[in-house]
């Protein structure tokens, strides 16, 4: 026989013939039946329920017939006679799949989930319905698949649910089955992931800023040796490439000078510029003063750095947005490649904003993937790390669920399997949080994956960087703002915050989650 596969254990025909012999189906009558369904299926049709019945007299054997007059009455809305007619069915055709399927919809249908095993077999597997049979239809399988994940998200058992998804997935990805099915666990997705976020957040560990901005009234701007500096509080990312590279042409010394004035000034004047509304030309200062730190390596002002961020989550957010996540990692990985134990100090302090920490990390992670001989260096840091945390209590205030959970992730990325004993520790202690990577057992799967997959991100001088951000990050007009115009801009889309709860539903980080299957552009 042709059209025959086989797929997860199943030997699949697609050929509609298969079975006529067992049913005493002749030529003449098959040709009919693709008609008669689609003629079953208008509510419009008027003779096809006579056409149908004097078939059923004539071919008495064939249970397809029977099944079309209870489709028939069923789009009909004739639900009585759709249920009289499958129950006919059944009482002579007891083995037909298509009937059994039929009853145990109507029982989900009717709240009734718990009589579907004595109707599709308690393995809920059709070749342990049939143990007999070795052939079975695409349409057998796939009507049985999507039946069996109705009843389990009828029951609420996302995992066998989704177990059974991806097998029908696998057999038939294209097929209106697999659409419907899906379809089935949305509301259960949701309800799910809502369910296990707020039992996340019951378990989540976050410490607390302990060093909030003192309130001035300060209004007063500060001086700077390089009057050129104050083109930075003119101009957004937006800035010409002439004035930025004037100002990293000032002499090292005094340029350094001014530029950590520039971030004292943000904490000093914080409540001014809150005042003041937040504007991309006149509040971007600070985010250019870390940048061109950056670009001079200027190593010297890593503390000055880390002392800005030690502030809390309001302020940070005010004067550094998405870029926390996003590009400050690019700083510390510039100004600590040479010196990844200066980053390690930082993470261990008390009371530091869960995205800054994560930020270093992602830059430890990146030393690795673009500097491979740096491996062994940063692998004790991140040991250093994980047991300074392992020997921590709540009481100490570092313990953050949010960044163990990103932070294991970086090491999965750069596969630092070694860290895995005391990973597991972490999770032990219930330190770490689950709805990042899953469980240890996950994480441990993960750390085994041998998937090439390459996590090295661009690295980039601050040219690249601002361009970057003005070409690929939503709210930048393309017009007004892009002066550093030397490639066409892509099209932006509506941004997704990396460390948001994934709109899929999974309960993951959109970071852990749809980010990396996303289409690159």
């Amino acid at each position: 026989m042709e059209n025959q596969f086989k797929i997860y254990g199943y030997h699949i025909t697609t050929d509609p013939t298969f079975q006529n012999e067992k049913f005493g189906i002749t030529p003449e009558l098959e040709k009919q039946f693709e008609q008669l369904f689609f003629e079953a299926q208008n509510k419009n049709n008027k003779k096809i329920i006579d056409k149908l019945t004097e078939l059923i007299i004539r071919y008495p054997q064939v249970p397809h017939l029977k099944n079309y007059l209870s489709v028939a009455y069923n789009v009909r809305e004739k639900h009585e006679k759709a249920v009289e007619v499958n129950n006919w069915i059944l009482s002579e055709h007891p083995d037909y799949l298509f009937a059994l399927i039929n009853k145990a919809n109507l029982c989900i249908e009717n709240g009734e989930p718990d009589q579907v095993p004595e109707i599709l077999g308690e393995a809920m597997e059709i070749k342990a319905l049939y143990p007999d049979r070795d052939l079975f239809h695409l349409a057998e399988i796939t009507t049985y698949l999507k039946t069996a994940i109705r009843y389990y998200s009828a029951i609420e058992n996302l995992e066998l649910a989704e177990n059974k998804l991806e097998i029908l997935k696998k057999i038939a990805p294209d097929h209106d089955d697999t659409e419907q099915a899906e379809k089935f666990l949305f509301a259960l997705r949701l309800k799910t992931a809502a369910a296990r976020f707020e039992e996340e957040n019951k378990q989540r560990i976050t410490p607390v800023t302990n060093n909030p901005v003192i309130i001035s009234k300060n209004t007063t701007a500060p001086k700077f040796e390089n009057p050129e500096i104050h083109m930075l509080y003119n101009y957004g990312l937006n800035i010409p490439k002439e004035i930025l590279k004037e100002i990293i042409a000032l002499p090292r010394p005094s340029l350094i000078k001014d530029l950590e004035t520039i971030i004292d000034d943000a904490v000093n004047r914080y409540d001014y510029f809150i005042k003041l509304g937040w504007k991309e030309d006149t509040h971007t200062f600070v985010l250019h003063a870390i940048f061109i730190l950056k670009e001079i390596n200027a190593i010297e002002s890593l503390p000055k750095i880390f002392s800005f961020f030690k502030y809390d989550h309001e302020f940070l957010e005010f004067w550094i947005g998405d870029h926390i996540t996003e590009t400050i990692w690019q700083c510390f990985y510039s100004l600590g490649i040479n010196n990844p134990g200066t980053l390690k100090e930082y993470l261990m302090q008390p009371g530091i904003y869960t995205y800054c920490k994560t930020s270093i990390s992602v830059a430890l992670c990146q030393m690795i993937l673009h500097c491979p001989e740096k491996r062994e260096e940063i692998l004790a840091v991140y040991s250093d790390v994980f047991d300074f945390f392992s020997k921590a209590s709540i009481e100490d205030n570092v313990i953050d669920s949010d960044f163990l959970g990103l932070t294991i992730g970086d090491t999965i990325d750069c596969k630092l399997n070694e860290l895995l004993p005391i990973i597991k520790v972490l999770f032990d202690k219930k330190y770490v949080s689950l709805g990042i990577n899953g469980n240890y057992i996950k994480v441990e799967k993960e750390f085994h994956n041998f998937k090439t997959r390459d996590y090295k991100k661009v690295l980039y001088n601050i040219f690249e960087l601002y361009e970057n951000v003005l070409y690929s990050w939503a709210g930048y007009n393309e017009e007004k703002n892009n002066t550093l115009n030397t490639v066409p801009q892509q099209a932006v889309t509506v941004k997704i915050g990396r460390n948001d709860p994934c709109p899929c539903g999974s309960g993951k980080k959109y970071k852990k989650c749809c980010l990396n299957k996303m289409p690159k552009i």
